[in-house]
C-alpha cells in the first residue's frame, strides 16, 4: 500500500478492551472523517484534529500569503536537520515536508500513571474483608465488607519498554513556523489516558500558537516543554477540557444530503409474460381451438405418415395400460428399454386422451416433462412436434436454460430438471399443472433426486397431480418402494438383437497384436523376450486348469492364469491381456476396431453410424485428430462424418448427430456419456465402448472437487449397447474383458447426490420451505438417499462463508437474493456487489463466463495459440479480467459489421457462437436482479446473440466498469474464502555489469498453498501458471480441482487492502515488534500497516461497508446514491482501493 499522501507515524497503542480506551478519537468520528476525505486517511486525520480542537473555522492572516513557500520549505529543511543531529534515530521524517516523528521517554508520566493505578488498586482492597481472604469471617451477608477475590491489576510494562511518540503534521499550504502544524501524542503503555494525550496535544498546539507570532522555528522548544515534569503536571492538573462527545457528528446532517432524490428506486420490469396470469377465459378458448386443430389434422396426410411410424414402436402397443394405470394411481413408474418410445409417445397419450375425452372435470391440461440434459430437452420435443406436423412453440415446446419456445397454445413443455426447480421457487404448488413426467430418472443426478423429494410433499397437498417416472432399466425397485410401493409398467425394447462382444473377443477377431514397446504396455516381471518364449513353450492344457479366484482383477493375474480365465482364446490374445494397461484407454486399437468395422472381412453390415463412446472431451478431439489422419477414415477421402458430442458444445453442434448424411457418408460419432439415454442416433449400428466415464466426486473433508475417470457400471454398459440396432441388428464391442464386466462393475453409478457439494439444494430447500427454521439435516433425509451429515455440514460452512447463512443457518437478506439466482453462490455474489458499487455490465460480462465458459475456442489443436492469445491481452494477473478484457474488445470490433467480428474471432482464437451465448446470459443476468429489484430499468426484447446490457443499464451504473482494481475486490468479496497465498523462494543475486541485483523467481520456483488443503498449482489453462512475480502475496479463485495433482482454476491475483475491506472474515488488529498488523483468518492473512489509527480507520471502513450492504440487501430498491451516507462510503471504498 502507497502511503505517499498519508503517512502517518508508528502509533504504538495497544488495543485496550473498553470502548472509551479504543482510539484517540471515537471511532464513529473516525469513520466520518474518513467518509468526508474521500478514503485520503491523511486528510481524515486532519480533520478530525481540527473538529476536536475547534480550530477548523479560524481565521488566517492574509499577510500570510505573501510569504515565499519555497523559502518556508528550506527553513523546515534546516530545523529537520538540527533535530537529527539532537535526536539521533529518534527523530524520523515519515513523509517528507509532511510528517515528523519523535520517540521519547518521560519517565514522569508513567511514574505518576503508575501511581496513580496504585492508589486505586489500593483503595479497592480496602473494602475487602480481610477476614473473608481467610476463610474466617462469621458475618456472611452482613458483613460492612466486600466478600469477593481482589481483581489482579494488569502489569504495565516495565519503564525501560515504555515510550511517548509526539507526531507532528505539516498540513498542506502550513506556513510553518508563520502557521503551527498538528499535534498528536501516543504511548505504547496502554493505561495511559488517551484523554491526557488528546490535553497534553492542546497544550503544544496553543504554545505553538505563541511562538507563531515570532516567525522562528519552535518544534525543539515544544519538545523541551513536553520534557518539562513541572509544566505539564501543573497543566493536567489545572486544565480538565473534554473534547467532541462520541454521540455527536463532525459535520451537520444537511452537508451530508448532496440531493434531494427519491430514497428508493422504482422497481424495474422485464418483457416476459407469466403463464400462470393468463385468464380462465383465455384458456378455455385456446383448448378449444387445440381441439378442433386436432380433429382437421386427422385428415393430414403428413400427421397420417408419422402416425404409421408410431404404432411401430413398442410404446403404442401398451397404450390402453399406460393410460390406465396413470388413471387410477397418483404416481406410476414406465420402465422401458432404449427406443421404445416412452419419451416421444407416454406424453402424447395423455395430451391426445384429454382431447379426446376432456370433461368439465379436466377441461384443462399442462404436461410437463423434464430431461436431464438441454439437447435431450430440446431433441425430444422437435421430435414430438414434427410426429403431430406442427413446429417447436405450438401446443408441443421446449424451455431450457437461454432458451424457450412455448406459447400460449403449449401444453406440453419438455425443460431441464432446473427449469422445474425454478419454476417450484416462485409457484410452489405448480398450480396449473396437471402432469409431470420425469424421464431417465435412474440417471439418479442430484436435481432430479431433490424434485423428487420435493414432489412427494407436494402430491400430499395436491391429489389431482400425476407424477410419471420414466426409466430405461428394470431397477424401479428403490423408486417404488420411496413413493409406497407404486405400480410398475414395462414396456419391451425393439425386436432388433444387438451382439456383444467383450475385448477378448474383438482381439481375437481382428487379430489385434499389442506391441511390446507400445505406451499402452504395463510394467511385467518378466522380460519380454523370456515372455515370448514362455508363451511359445507352454502348454496350453496344463494352462486351462488353472482357474483363478473371482475376486482376482485381470491385471493382477499371471500369465497362466490369464490363460485359465480365457481358455477360448489365442496364445497372442492372452500375452496382449497379460502386457496392457487395462486402466488406460488404447487410442491404438478404437483405430483398429474402426477399420476393422468399415474395412474388415466380416458379415456385418457396411452401412450405418458408428458411436463410440469415451470419457471426455480432451479424448474425444485426440481420437478425433487421430482419425483425421487414418488413410482409410480421413474425412478428406469423403465417406466418413467425424462428429464429436459432448455437453460443452453448442446446441448447433450437438444437433450434428442427428442429421442424415448424403448417400455413401458414414457417421463416427465421437461421444460422452451424454449419448447413452439423453441422445438418440436413429442410423447407429455400431457401438464401441471404452468402459470409462468421468465423473465428479466432491471430498467434503477437503472441501475440493476431482474429476475423476473411473469405470462404468454394468447399467452404463447396458445402456451403451442399447444405443445400437435402432433400425436394424447392431453391434456393441466393449473395450474391457467379460470377467470385469461381470465381477468388477457396480450394478448402478453412485447417485450424484453422494458426491456432488450441495450448497445449491440447500439454497433450494431454504427458499422453497419459507420456514426459516427448517431443519437442513432433517429436510435432506427424506430425499431417495440422504447425503452425508458432513458433506451437509460442509455446504452449510460454505454458505455461511459467502453469508447467506447466518450462524443458526437461517437465510440472510443476501441468502434470499443468491438463491433467487440460478447460478453458483459465489458467482451471485459477484453480481449483486457489481450493481451496488456500480459496474453492472463488468460483473455480469465475468459471471456469465464463470456460469458458461470463457470464449475461447476448446480446440485441442489449437491450445498452444489459445494460451498465446490470452497472454496477449493479460491484465492484473487476472483470468477473470484478462476474459473482460477479450469480451470488451468483442463488443467495441463487433459494431463495425460482420466482417471485422469473424476476422478478430478468427485471429484470436473465439468462439462467435460462445460470444453470442455470453451476451443472452448476461442479459438473462440482467432480468434477475431487475425480478428482484437490485436494478431499476426496464428490460424490452433484445436480439438474440447481441449485448445491449451497457446500453440498457446506462452510464450510471456503470461508471466503475473500467476500474480494475474494484473488480478485484469484488471478486474477492464473491470468492472467499477461495484465497491461496503465494509463497517466493529464499532471494538470490546474479552479477550484472552494475553488480549484483536481485534474481527474479521462475514460475516453478513459487508455491501456493491454501489454508486448508496446503500444496495447491495454477492450472495450466490459467495466464498465472507461467508468472514468477506478484505484486501482491495472495490469489482468489473460482474452482479447485483434482485430477492428477490438485489445481486450481479462474484465478486472480488481489490486493491485500481487497482482502481487508471485501473478506468475509472478522479483522484483528495486533501489535508485532512495534508494528501494527491487520490479521484474517487466525492470521493466516497479514498486512502490516503504519498506524494503529490506520488500522482503525480501515476496520471502521469495512464495518459501515458492511452495514451499508446489509441495508442494501433487506431493501434491494434503496438508492445508494440518495442514501445518506450510502454514496460517500462506496465512494471512499473505491478511493482506498484505487489510490491505495
Amino acid at each position: 500500500m502507497d502511503y505517499s499522501n498519508a503517512q502517518l507515524i508508528d502509533d504504538i497503542v495497544l488495543v485496550a478492551k473498553e470502548d472509551s480506551k479504543q482510539n484517540f478519537f471515537h471511532s464513529s468520528h473516525c469513520v466520518e472523517a474518513l467518509v468526508h476525505a474521500e478514503g485520503q486517511i491523511g486528510k481524515a486525520l486532519e480533520i478530525l484534529f481540527c473538529k476536536y480542537y475547534k480550530i477548523e473555522n479560524l481565521p488566517k492572516s492574509k499577510n500570510l500569503n505573501k510569504l515565499d513557500l519555497n523559502d518556508l520549505l528550506q527553513r523546515r529543511t534546516e530545523e529537520k536537520e538540527a533535530l537529527e543531529s539532537i535526536y539521533g534515530d529518534a527523530f524520523i521524517e515519515k513523509i517528507k515536508n509532511q510528517v515528523w516523528i519523535i520517540k521519547m521517554k518521560l519517565g514522569y508520566l508513567i511514574n505518576e500513571n503508575e501511581e496513580n493505578i496504585k492508589n486505586k488498586s489500593n483503595l479497592f482492597q480496602k473494602d475487602i474483608c480481610r477476614l473473608y481472604l481467610q476463610g474466617k469471617c462469621r458475618f456472611g451477608i452482613k458483613c460492612r465488607y466486600i466478600h469477593q477475590q481482589p481483581q489482579s491489576i494488569e502489569k504495565s510494562k516495565t519503564k525501560k519498554d515504555t515510550y511517548f511518540i509526539l507526531e507532528i503534521r505539516f498540513p498542506e499550504d502550513c506556513k510553518y513556523p508563520y502557521e503551527p502544524p498538528y499535534f498528536y501524542l501516543h504511548t505504547n503503555e496502554a493505561s495511559f489516558s488517551n484523554l491526557n494525550c488528546l490535553r497534553i496535544a492542546r497544550k503544544l498546539y496553543n504554545e505553538a500558537l505563541v511562538f507563531c507570532e515570532n516567525g522562528i522555528p519552535y518544534i525543539f522548544s515544544l519538545i523541551s516543554l513536553l520534557e518539562n515534569e513541572h509544566e505539564i503536571h501543573s497543566y493536567l492538573k489545572n486544565n480538565k477540557e473534554y473534547f467532541l462527545d462520541q454521540y455527536k457528528c463532525l459535520f451537520p446532517k444537511f452537508i451530508e444530503k448532496e440531493n434531494d432524490g427519491p430514497s428508493h428506486y422504482k422497481k424495474g420490469s422485464i418483457n416476459k409474460k407469466n403463464r400462470n396470469e393468463i385468464a380462465i377465459s383465455n384458456i378455455i378458448k385456446q383448448n378449444n381451438q387445440i381441439k378442433i386443430k386436432f380433429i382437421n389434422k386427422q385428415k393430414n396426410l403428413q400427421y397420417l405418415k408419422m402416425m404409421e411410424a408410431r404404432r411401430k414402436l413398442p410404446a403404442w402397443t401398451k397404450i390402453q395400460e399406460v393410460l390406465k394405470i396413470i388413471y387410477e394411481n397418483q404416481v406410476t413408474i414406465v420402465s422401458g428399454e432404449t427406443g421404445c418410445g416412452k419419451s416421444t409417445q407416454i406424453p402424447q397419450f395423455i395430451f391426445d386422451d384429454w382431447i379426446i375425452n376432456a370433461t368439465k372435470e379436466h377441461e384443462h391440461i399442462e404436461i410437463i416433462c423434464t430431461q436431464p440434459r438441454r439437447i435431450s430437452a430440446i431433441g425430444v420435443a422437435e421430435r414430438v412436434a414434427a410426429e403431430r406436423n406442427e413446429c417447436v412453440g405450438d401446443t408441443v415446446g421446449y424451455q431450457i436454460r437461454l432458451e424457450s419456445k412455448v406459447s400460449d397454445n403449449t401444453r406440453l413443455i419438455f425443460c431441464t430438471t432446473g427449469i422445474l426447480l425454478q419454476r417450484l421457487s416462485t409457484d410452489p404448488q405448480l398450480k396449473s399443472v396437471t402432469h409431470i413426467i420425469i424421464d431417465e430418472v435412474h440417471e439418479r443426478n442430484a436435481e432430479s433426486d431433490f424434485l423428487l423429494m420435493i414432489l412427494k410433499q407436494l402430491l400430499q397437498q395436491r391429489p389431482n397431480l400425476k407424477l410419471i417416472l420414466m426409466s430405461a432399466t428394470l431397477t424401479t425397485d428403490i423408486f417404488s418402494t420411496y413413493f409406497g410401493k407404486i405400480p410398475v409398467l414395462d414396456i419391451p425394447g425393439r425386436i432388433f438383437p444387438v451382439k456383444q462382444y467383450f475385448l477378448e473377443d474383438i482381439m481375437e477377431i481382428s487379430n489385434y497384436v499389442l506391441q511390446e514397446d507400445s505406451k499402452y504396455t504395463r510394467k511385467v516381471k518378466d522380460s519380454f523376450e523370456l515372455l515370448n518364449i514362455h508363451v511359445e513353450k507352454s502348454n496350453p492344457k496344463i494352462l486351462t486348469s488353472i482357474i483363478p479366484k473371482d475376486k482376482v482383477l485381470d491385471e493382477n493375474l499371471t500369465l497362466p492364469e490369464i490363460v485359465g480365465r480365457y481358455s477360448k482364446y489365442s496364445m497372442i490374445t492372452h500375452k496382449n491381456l497379460y502386457i496392457m494397461d487395462h486402466e488406460k484407454i488404447n487410442f491404438e486399437l478404437i483405430e483398429k476396431v474402426i477399420e476393422w468395422i468399415v474395412d474388415g472381412c466380416h458379415n456385418y453390415p457396411q452401412i450405418g453410424s458408428l458411436l463410440v463412446f469415451l470419457p471426455g472431451i480432451s479424448e474425444i478431439m485426440f481420437l478425433k485428430d487421430i482419425l483425421k489422419d487414418n488413410r482409410i477414415l480421413s474425412q478428406k477421402l469423403g465417406k466418413y462424418l467425424i462428429i464429436p458430442l459432448h455437453s460443452s458444445l453448442s446446441n448447433e453442434e450437438q444437433s450434428l448427430v442427428f442429421k442424415k448424411t448424403k448417400d455413401g457418408i458414414r457417421k463416427i460419432v465421437l461421444s460422452t456419456n451424454i449419448a447413452e439415454t439423453s441422445v438418440t442416433i436413429d442410423d447407429c449400428v455400431f457401438v464401441i465402448d471404452t468402459g470409462k466415464m468421468k465423473e465428479t466426486y466432491f471430498n467434503s473433508n477437503q472441501n475440493m472437487e476431482s474429476l475423476e475417470m473411473c469405470w462404468i457400471s454394468q447399467a452404463n454398459a447396458l445402456q451403451r449397447m442399447g444405443r445400437a440396432g435402432r433400425t436394424m441388428p447392431g453391434i456393441c464391442i466393449h473395450l474391457y474383458t467379460s470377467f470385469r464386466f461381470k465381477h468388477s462393475f457396480l450394478a448402478q453409478p453412485i447417485p450424484e447426490i453422494l458426491r456432488i457439494s450441495l450448497e445449491p439444494l440447500l439454497l433450494r430447500i431454504k427458499i422453497l420451505y419459507k420456514a426459516d427454521n427448517i431443519d437442513l439435516y432433517k429436510s435432506l433425509e427424506m430425499m431417495l438417499e440422504p447425503p452425508s451429515q458432513n458433506s451437509i455440514s460442509t455446504a452449510i460452512k460454505i454458505l455461511q462463508n459467502v453469508g447467506a447463512l447466518d450462524p443458526n443457518c437461517m437465510l440472510t437478506p443476501l441468502g434470499h437474493h443468491l438463491a433467487a439466482l440460478p447460478v453458483d453462490v459465489r458467482i451471485g455474489k459477484l453480481i449483486l456487489f457489481g450493481a451496488i458499487f456500480c459496474c453492472v455490465d463488468s460483473a455480469l460480462t465475468i459471471a456469465a463466463c464463470l456460469s458458461y465458459k470463457n470464449p475461447f475456442v476448446t480446440s485441442f489443436e489449437k491450445k498452444r495459440e489459445v494460451n498465446v492469445k490470452k497472454k496477449k491481452y493479460a491484465i492484473g494477473n487476472s483470468d477473470h479480467l484478462t476474459i473482460l478484457k477479450v469480451y470488451k474488445k468483442w463488443i467495441e470490433i463487433n459494431s463495425r459489421g460482420n466482417d471485422a467480428r469473424q476476422i478478430f474471432a478468427h485471429e484470436n482464437c473465439l468462439s462467435i457462437q460462445t460470444l453470442q451465448t455470453l451476451a443472452d446470459i448476461k442479459h438473462q443476468l440482467l432480468e434477475l436482479l431487475v425480478s428482484i429489484g437490485f436494478i431499476p430499468v426496464n428490460i424490452k426484447k433484445y436480439p438474440t446473440g447481441q449485448d445491449k446490457v451497457l446500453e440498457c443499464t446506462g452510464i450510471e451504473l456503470n461508471v466503475n466498469n473500467d476500474n480494475y482494481t474494484l473488480l478485484q475486490g469484488l471478486l474477492c468479496a464473491a470468492l472467499y474464502p477461495n484465497v491461496v497465498k503465494v509463497f517466493t523462494p529464499e532471494k538470490s543475486f546474479q552479477m550484472q555489469f552494475s553488480g549484483a541485483i536481485p534474481r527474479q523467481p521462475k514460475p516453478e520456483e513459487l508455491r501456493y498453498q491454501t489454508k486448508e488443503d496446503g500444496k495447491v498449482n495454477i492450472h495450466p489453462s490459467s495466464i498465472n501458471s507461467c508468472v514468477g512475480f506478484y505484486t501482491s502475496p495472495y490469489l482468489i479463485f473460482q474452482e479447485k480441482i483434482k485430477t492428477s495433482r490438485i489445481f486450481i482454476k479462474e484465478v486472480t491475483m488481489v490486493p491485500v487492502l481487497c482482502l481487508i475491506l471485501f473478506s468475509g472474515s472478522g479483522i484483528d488488529i495486533q501489535l508485532h515488534n512495534d508494528t501494527f498488523i491487520l490479521s484474517l483468518e487466525d492470521g493466516w492473512i497479514m498486512f502490516a500497516v503504519e498506524s494503529y489509527r490506520i488500522a482503525k480507520l480501515l476496520q471502521c471502513a469495512r464495518t459501515e461497508l458492511v452495514k451499508l450492504l446489509q441495508q442494501k440487501m433487506e431493501d434491494p430498491l434503496l438508492n445508494l446514491l440518495n442514501h445518506p451516507h450510502g454514496k460517500k462510503i462506496i465512494k471512499t471504498i473505491v478511493r482506498i482501493l484505487t489510490d491505495g
